[in-house]
């Protein structure tokens, strides 16, 4: 049966090049515990959310039930203007069903309102969506498996890649599989400073129930 989940840990990754956390969800330990600026370094980062979103146990649960509005979650960096030329976002999460529909979607947002990429979590596919449409980066099973992924946003080259690690829930590993990546062209070319990453469900029927756990999440910067 499943348990709710503890406090998700992140896959240990080291950037190649210097960088600035411009948004850190746990940075002072815990999760938000709701809406408004994050505690702790970075300044000014924050985060809101609508619809049925739950802040507890260090995870943002967004939980559908046939509710309308969908639930939704927008994390919003600090340290603007960022001055940089990419972009990458770490986080973890928890998905309970493998169902077609509902979508969890997490865009990339431009203060313009123009997405660099997006990923899509539904039908057992992880899908990283572009201009040319969506690309299969790994697929999972309905076993309520832990997912860490690793989101790099190039604007010099207008390209996103994804890493995709997988493991079982409340271990530290090994991988359940391979580490997958995948990669595809912006779905808007120029895509400008980043503004928020947007954590969503959609395409949500009233007989829908499910939810998502987001656990730590980091946004950094190139410098």
């Amino acid at each position: 049966m499943f348990q709710y989940p503890k406090i998700i840990m992140m896959m240990p990754i080291v950037l190649a090049t210097s960088c600035t956390e411009i948004l850190n969800t746990h940075s002072s330990g815990v999760g938000p515990t709701g809406i408004g600026s994050l505690a702790g370094p970075p300044e000014g980062d924050s985060v809101d959310s609508q619809g049925n979103v739950i802040y507890n146990s260090g995870n943002i649960n967004l939980a559908v039930n046939g509710s309308s509005p969908a639930p939704s979650v927008n994390l919003v960096p600090g340290g603007k203007p960022h001055n940089t030329s990419e972009y990458s976002l770490q986080f973890s999460g928890v998905k309970l069903t493998i169902t077609d529909q509902p979508v969890l979607t997490i865009d990339a947002i431009d203060n313009g309102g123009r997405i660099a990429c997006g990923l899509e979590i539904a039908g057992g596919d992880f899908r990283l969506i572009g201009n040319a449409g969506p690309v299969i980066a790994d697929t999972y099973t309905g076993a309520a498996d832990e997912h860490r992924i690793l989101l790099r946003i190039d604007k010099t080259g207008d390209r996103c890649f994804v890493l995709i690690e997988q493991v079982a829930q409340g271990t530290d590993g090994p991988p359940i599989k391979p580490v997958t990546n995948a990669n595809t062209p912006f779905v808007n070319a120029g895509f400008d400073e980043l503004d928020r990453v947007r954590v969503q469900w959609e395409q949500v029927s009233p007989e829908d129930s499910t939810q998502y756990f987001l656990g730590p999440t980091v946004i950094t910067k190139r410098d």
